[in-house]
């Protein structure tokens, strides 16, 4: 199965190897906020890298 990132998701891949150590809530305000519902976007996004990383 073929899984591509977004733009986003690079960026935020990129972040947490730059700083090894982010909360959701970091994430959420960094690249989320704009979003309706953007803990559960972040939830989500993290939820499915696991789902390929596994």
């Amino acid at each position: 199965m073929s899984f591509q990132l977004s733009q986003r998701d690079k960026h935020i891949i990129g972040f947490i190897n730059q700083f090894r150590a982010v909360d959701r809530d970091s994430l959420v305000e960094l690249f989320f906020k704009q979003l309706k519902s953007p803990v559960n976007a972040c939830n989500s996004v993290i939820v499915s890298w696991y789902v390929y990383i596994d």
